[in-house]
Formats: structure tokens, C-alpha cells, sequence
């Protein structure tokens, strides 16, 4: 979760520990009390949205929440088409638009309402289309997916495509897994849809989880999986290894979805472009790997890393021996 003193939020307004002020605006909220002063323009839209039967609270809280802490992203019931909308009409930017509210009549603003009521309307009955259809298109897809006791834990990765095209790697490499830390998009937050363009669909097939910190998650794979599961950092340090001469614990003949059956495992953590893997994560490593590198440049792209890897512990596993293609 974001922790921070003050920041501007995108909608111009300021985010202060638990508490949001949006600037030009009556509208005051509040984490800790269900206090709240709403503007003619809150209650005109709320009073619209209760006649088409949408929880004007529970959206108004969801639309704070996607401020508050945008790492968490938008909230799926509602989606973010639909809350966008919903803060675009509470918390207009336009300062000559806000001014308006002063002098316009009561039935204008009751009919610009309702069009923005039914605009959020419109958008959360596309949001629940489609996840709908992808719950259907999802169900087929599990159905015929292996799953080995491998994950992936992206430590920071700042790329929404990169982390996409991670999903796609870890969708044909059978990864169990994708854990998602600190700033790095996941498919249900801040650039989900950037990562869904580029995993092409592997971000709903492969389960995934996200942390606000690397070390958090680290604490809660420890937990889960035991001493048995081995963390392993990709990285060029003194203490790497070349790729091919470790022994990843885990095995192909653990193939189903839920890794808590599965006895041993490998969890690849693989750093942000720039500053790597963590230094304050690196000494909680079990191991560290690296790939060899022949070139002026000492390093490859995360995203072309990480299959390299991954399929080097599928041929440890023996999954290439018992595997045809497509199978």
C-alpha cells in the first residue's frame, strides 16, 4: 500500500496519510470516519445513480480508494472506464467548470447528472461483459494448462510491457504463478491494460497476486512453501552462479494448479530494468544466477532473461522429455 506524506493526485487534488482533499472542491473524505461533505454536483449524481440502482457510496469509495493508493489499480466490480467516469464528473479539472456550479439551475445540473449516471451505467455493464466472457473463454483455458512448481516474483519492474510479455512467458513455461511487488503493474492495477496488451491474453490464465513491498512477499512465500522452496535472484553479482550449473529444486511430476500441494519448488526473482534486484533483497536470496554475457553490453532485456532461465529448470525437470509440442 502506498505510504507516503503528501502527493499530488491526478485529479488535482492532495493525498495526506489516510485523508483526501480535492482542491476546487467541497468534496472532503475521510479512511477513518464515514463523514463526508459532498458537493450540489456529489449529490445530483448520486441521487441519479440510486435510481438506476448503482451503490453511490460503495463507487464513491471505490473512486477514492484509486486515488488513495493507485499501485492497488481499480476496483473490479466497478472497473476503470466506470469510476474514471464517475471522477471525471465528481472532481472536474476545469476550473471554469467548477465554477459553474455556482449559477447554473437545479434542473441542469439534475440532467448533466443523469447523462454522467448513465455513462457509468453503460460502462460497468460492459466491464461485467466482459469479464464474463472472460470467465468463460478462462474456464476452457485451465482446464488444459500444466502447472509446475515454479513462480515468478517481479521485484519493481517498472515496464507495464515487459511485465506482459513476463505473463506470456510464464503462461508457456507453466510457471504456477506471478507475484507482482511495489511499483510493477499487475492485471488488476495501475497499467493493467498496457500488460494485458502485451501478454495477449496470459495475464487471466496465469494466477497472480500483488505486494506493496518484494520483502513482504518473500515473508509470505517463506510461510507458505517452507524451507523446501529455494528463491533464486537473477542477477550479475560475486555471488552468481552460471544458470546451467545450479539444481533448481522441484519437479515436472507435480503438475497441478495449487502450489501448496507441491512439496519443493523455485521462485525466480527478477529486478527492475535499471537498478536490478533490490540490494536490501539480495542477501534473502537462497541463490543467485546469471547468464553469461559476450557482447560490449553486460546484460539482456528482463523480459528476454527470463525464458532462458526458465526453460534450462523445465530441461532439469525432465518436462522436455515427456512433452510434445503443443501438448
Amino acid at each position: 500500500f502506498l505510504s507516503c506524506g503528501r502527493i499530488r493526485s491526478s485529479s488535482g487534488g492532495c493525498i495526506s496519510g489516510s485523508h483526501v482533499w480535492l482542491s476546487s472542491s467541497s468534496v472532503i473524505f475521510s479512511s477513518d470516519s464515514e463523514t463526508q461533505e459532498q458537493s450540489p454536483r456529489t449529490n445530483a449524481l448520486h441521487e441519479q445513480l440510486q435510481t438506476l440502482g448503482i451503490d453511490s457510496t460503495d463507487l464513491h469509495r471505490a473512486a477514492l480508494r484509486s486515488i488513495e493508493t493507485p499501485t492497488e489499480g481499480y476496483d473490479v466490480k466497478y472497473g476503470k472506464s466506470a469510476i474514471k467516469a464517475y471522477r471525471a464528473f465528481v472532481y472536474p479539472r476545469k476550473e471554469a467548470e467548477r465554477k459553474k456550479d455556482d449559477s447554473i439551475s437545479d434542473m441542469k445540473m439534475k440532467t448533466k447528472a443523469l447523462t454522467a449516471a448513465r455513462q457509468v451505467e453503460f460502462l460497468m455493464k460492459r466491464h461485467a461483459s466482459r469479464e464474463a466472457e472472460w470467465v468463460r473463454h478462462t474456464d476452457d483455458a485451465a482446464a488444459s494448462r500444466r502447472s509446475f512448481p515454479l513462480i515468478l516474483l517481479l521485484d519493481n519492474v517498472r515496464s507495464a510491457f515487459n511485465v506482459g510479455s513476463l505473463f506470456r512467458t510464464a503462461d508457456a513455461c507453466g510457471c504456477a504463478e506471478v507475484i507482482t511487488t511495489g511499483i510493477s503493474p499487475h492485471p488488476f492495477g495501475s497499467g493493467a491494460e498496457k500488460l494485458s496488451k502485451s501478454a495477449l491474453g496470459a495475464d487471466r490464465h496465469v494466477p497472480s497476486r500483488h505486494f506493496s513491498t518484494t520483502r513482504e512477499a518473500i515473508e509470505v512465500l517463506r510461510n507458505e512453501k517452507g524451507p523446501s522452496w529455494k528463491l533464486i535472484g537473477m542477477e550479475t553479482t560475486e555471488r552468481s552462479v552460471l544458470y546451467t550449473q545450479l539444481k533448481y529444486p522441484g519437479n515436472a511430476n507435480t503438475d497441478s494448479g495449487d502450489t501448496s500441494v507441491m512439496d519443493e519448488g523455485t521462485v525466480l526473482v527478477l529486478g527492475n530494468e535499471v537498478t536490478g534486484v533490490d540490494t536490501e533483497i539480495m542477501p534473502i536470496l537462497d541463490e543467485v544466477v546469471e547468464i553469461p554475457m559476450f557482447g560490449a553490453k553486460n546484460s539482456l532485456n528482463i523480459a528476454a532473461c527470463a525464458p532462458v532461465v526458465l526453460y534450462e529448470i523445465l530441461r532439469q525437470w525432465g518436462v522436455m522429455e515427456d512433452s510434445s509440442p503443443n501438448e
